[in-house]
Order: structure tokens, then C-alpha cells, then sequence
């Protein structure tokens, strides 16, 4: 079986880093809204198990109960793309750095 060619290697690396700006590097806003989704979930959670006192409901209370069942309905939605992101930048990146047999 022949070598690659060394134009088939920098069209394959080219290909790849091409792959890795469109995909990768434009979903990584993903990670920063999931971290602000666990965040204010985790929050308004401690909020309304350890500070919230009596059972009076005003605009405020109300306006963060919505934003904290917003923020829980996001977190289970975008960990799975988190992980799937992940591993899939792990996986180009393998394939980036390996060298050309």
C-alpha cells in the first residue's frame, strides 16, 4: 500500500481545522450557558429550600420561581449536548494531532 502524499496529509489537516472552526468553536457558547443554567438553578434550589419563609407569593418570588423552573428545564437539555460536544472535540482533536501514516 503507498504513503499518503503530502498533499493528501495538508488537505486532511486543512479539512480537519475547517471542521473544528465550524463546529466545535462555534458551539462553545454552549458550556457558558450551561454553566449559568446549573448556576441559577443550584441557586433559586438553595433559595427556596433554606430562605424562602412563609407561603406568601409576590411578582418577585414568582418572576424567580419561573426563571428557576426555566433554568431546571435547560439543565438536563444542554448537559447532553455539553457532553456530546465534548467528546466530539476530544475525537477531532485526536484525529488533528495524529500523524499521517
Amino acid at each position: 500500500m503507498q504513503k499518503p502524499s503530502e498533499n493528501w496529509k495538508r488537505i486532511r489537516h486543512a479539512v480537519l481545522n475547517r471542521v473544528h472552526r465550524t463546529t466545535i468553536e462555534a458551539f462553545s457558547p454552549v458550556y457558558s450557558i450551561h454553566a449559568g443554567a446549573c448556576a441559577v438553578y443550584l441557586a433559586g434550589f438553595l433559595h427556596f429550600n433554606f430562605f424562602a419563609e412563609g407561603a406568601d407569593l409576590t411578582w418577585l418570588t414568582a418572576s424567580l420561581l419561573i426563571v428557576v423552573v426555566f433554568a431546571g428545564a435547560l439543565v438536563p437539555l444542554l448537559t447532553g449536548s455539553v457532553i456530546t460536544l465534548h467528546f466530539a472535540g476530544r475525537r477531532l482533536s485526536k484525529l488533528m494531532n495524529e500523524p499521517a501514516k
